[in-house]
């Protein structure tokens, strides 16, 4: 049965806010074809720009989830830590409901975990990329691992969409993760693409420490 797998609100940049909502086992029937999402004004706390959302689909992940993503949500003031009870309802393509609405309470995100410095995809070869992130300020040496998912594209499909990076190089207090597996379904086609990352920071006890949202640009081989 399709259902809405989760739904978040994060700050972006100093204006703008994304709403995000995925949806799951629609992969087989599609009925979902936008995703309606209701957030009433509360009172003494930020004001949202608008109090209905229309969110149409991104992208359909490998796991068959689909994101629908709403990014141009602006507040009168700054509303990260604020929490607003959301209405989101999955509307077919004749916009008629389908299944009951659900009602959560959503507390506003910042962007993410601040020690991740950076996201970097660069080709290496004809059908070779390399992804890189770069943690710091992990004084008590928390982060073990990186994993790194592809929540949206405009470009060729990566292959994986997602990505797990260990054994970092340290270099003046920075953690380097590194992957050269990362391809494309047409790599000829990728550089100058726009890819948004969802980054998690793993502990040594497989524990998540946080997440950061990051678009990149892919980086074409250098011209001789």
């Amino acid at each position: 049965m399709t259902f809405i797998r989760r739904v978040r609100i994060k700050k972006k940049s100093t204006t703008k806010y994304r709403v995000a909502v995925v949806v799951g086992d629609d992969v087989d029937n599609n009925l979902v074809n936008t995703v309606e999402v209701s957030l009433p004004t509360v009172e003494g706390q930020p004001i949202p720009s608008t109090n209905l959302m229309k969110l149409p689909l991104r992208v359909t992940k490998e796991n068959g989830n689909k994101r629908y993503v709403f990014a141009d949500l602006e507040f009168s003031d700054d509303a990260v830590n604020f929490a607003y009870d959301t209405f989101c309802t999955m509307k077919d393509e004749e916009n008629q409901p389908i299944g009951a609405p659900l009602e959560t309470k959503i507390e506003v995100a910042d962007d993410g975990d601040s020690r991740v410095r950076s996201a970097r995809i660069s080709q290496k070869s004809a059908e070779e990329f390399r992804l890189r992130v770069v943690v710091i300020g992990d004084s008590e040496d928390d982060v073990q691992e990186v994993n790194v998912s592809f929540a949206d594209f405009s470009g060729p499909a990566p292959m994986p969409e997602n990505l797990v990076l260990k054994n970092p190089t340290i270099k003046e207090g920075r953690k380097i993760f590194k992957d050269s597996t990362l391809s494309f379904e047409e790599p000829e086609a990728a550089a100058d693409e726009s890819y948004f990352l969802v980054i998690e920071l793993i502990d040594n006890q497989g524990l998540s420490l946080g997440s950061s949202e990051y678009t990149v640009i892919v980086e074409g081989l250098e011209e001789e």
